[in-house]
């Protein structure tokens, strides 16, 4: 019962980290976030507007916005940004176009859009004829920033004494909506804003934790109490990021089951990450910041995908070769000829197993340089809160400060890491202690996860060429 146990609770954790792959490259460093809600009464039609960038991208949209260069927006230049999207959107009614007027502008400090942590928002509205009843359709289009955008579109339903829904259809990239719609006739003709639009919980950019600690950069007055609390916040954030889609965790769970690896090599790989992670996020940061009219930022993340990719398929290919050889040498070891006794002599050392009757091949031990390719491709793309406190700090020129939060931020992702990597390896040495669970199932493992090594690399290359295709 103990080993079947062991072997359900082995087989759930590497089902949990592999069971979803694909979901494992997702990294939104180089994307424009457009969410559109549209909000219906029986004479206006309003939207609510909110913008916001990947950090690679952020100082793309800044210069978008700061035409002269002055590193801050005034009103001309904020609102001769969004007759700019209002000219990059269609909007019809009936077929017919109609006009938007902007609203309600709020835009964030220079210095947050570069960053990526910078939330625009705006309100669209145009103002219906007031005979206007009877069944109607809407259709709503945006194209703004088309190679760089990712969109979100919804409709909210106006009071239903008044008006129905009738049919919505959004395309697949939400980049458009059409709407059908009936306004009753005895719908009321005068309305106030409140009844227009009201207060809307739209996703953002930005979580709580991230916008706490670029809070905490722009403090005058730091005590020693509230930086342990705020590095403390950190490490939490860290740890809570790596949970999400990503971060290698993947990759380690797929190294580890088929090698023989200990706890040591485990806090090593998390180690690796660590540096290679808060390197990257210096150095990507420093380049998008003072070098963005050199280097194209939405390129760097891209270019370090297909990198880490790289090094992810160069590994798996090794493994798979090392560990095929030595699967098949184990099975012809097996094989014997007729008339010729069975012998378990070997020019060179193997794990055995007697007991059972079979002869076992363990897996290969651990390698450094195995642990510095697989933490190098795992901290080599940066998660874009770490590099957007880092941007943050160098243009509050507080670097030390943020380099601190980063290096904390970076120790709780790789705490994760570490964590799942030891659960791997106890998990492993309590299924060798307590007897093989099957010799095809042990000798086929170290090959199979050779393989799905492989294909992971082969994913994140693939990801990486998407933009270049």
């Amino acid at each position: 019962m103990r080993r079947l146990w062991s072997s359900f609770w082995l087989i759930s954790l590497i089902g949990f980290l592999l069971i979803f792959p694909a979901m494992a490259l997702a990294h939104p460093l180089d994307e424009f976030y457009q969410v559109t809600y549209i909000k219906m009464a029986p004479n206006r039609i309003s939207m609510t507007i909110e913008l916001y960038s990947g950090v690679l991208i952020g100082p793309t949209i800044e210069g978008l916005i700061d035409t002269n260069q002055d590193q801050t927006f005034s009103e001309t230049e904020r609102r001769a940004y969004v007759e700019r999207f209002i000219g990059d959107v269609t909007f019809e009614v009936d077929h017919e176009p109609v006009p938007l007027i902007a609203t309600e502008l709020e835009f964030p400090d220079p210095l947050d859009v570069r960053a990526g942590v910078g939330l625009i928002r705006f309100k669209l509205i145009t103002d219906l004829p007031a005979d206007h009843r009877g069944a109607h359709e809407f259709f709503y289009q945006n194209h703004h920033q088309p190679d760089i955008g990712v969109y979100v579109v919804n409709v909210l339903g106006g009071d239903p004494r008044w008006m129905q829904l009738t049919h919505k259809d959004r395309d697949v990239f939400q980049t458009s909506l059409r709407v059908k719609y009936t306004i009753k006739a005895d719908a009321p003709i005068d309305y106030g804003p409140d009844e227009t639009l009201t207060e809307l919980e739209l996703p953002g950019g930005v979580s709580a934790g991230q916008a706490r600690l670029t809070d905490f950069l722009r403090q005058t007055e730091i005590t020693p109490l509230l930086l342990m609390a705020v590095l403390g916040l950190s490490v939490v954030l860290g740890a809570l990021h790596a949970l999400t889609p990503g971060h290698g965790k993947t990759l380690v769970a797929a190294y580890l089951i088929g090698s023989r690896g200990t706890v040591k090599d485990a806090i090593a790989l998390g180690g690796i990450v660590t540096f290679t992670h808060t390197a990257s996020v210096i150095v990507i940061g420093l380049l998008a910041l003072l070098a963005s009219h050199f280097i194209v930022p939405n390129v760097l993340a891209p270019v370090l995908e297909i990198l880490s990719g790289l090094l992810v398929v160069t590994l798996g290919l090794r493994l798979l070769w090392s560990r095929w050889s030595a699967y098949r040498n184990g099975s012809e070891a097996h094989t014997h000829h007729p008339g010729e006794a069975p012998t378990h002599e070997h020019p060179h050392p193997h794990d055995h197993a007697h007991d059972d009757g079979h002869h076992h091949h363990g897996p290969e031990q651990i390698k450094l340089s195995d642990l510095l390719t697989l933490g190098i491709s795992g901290g080599l793309v940066p998660c874009p809160e770490a590099l957007g406190i880092m941007l943050i700090a160098i243009g509050l020129n507080r670097i030390a400060l943020g380099l601190g939060l980063v290096v904390a931020f970076s120790f709780g992702l790789a705490a994760i890491l570490i964590i799942i990597g030891v659960l791997l390896v106890r998990s492993k040495s309590l299924l060798d202690r307590m007897g093989r669970v099957g010799t095809r199932w042990q000798t086929l493992l170290p090959v199979v996860s050779a393989v799905i090594v492989t294909l992971l690399g082969l994913g994140i290359m693939a990801r990486g060429l998407i933009p270049y295709l």
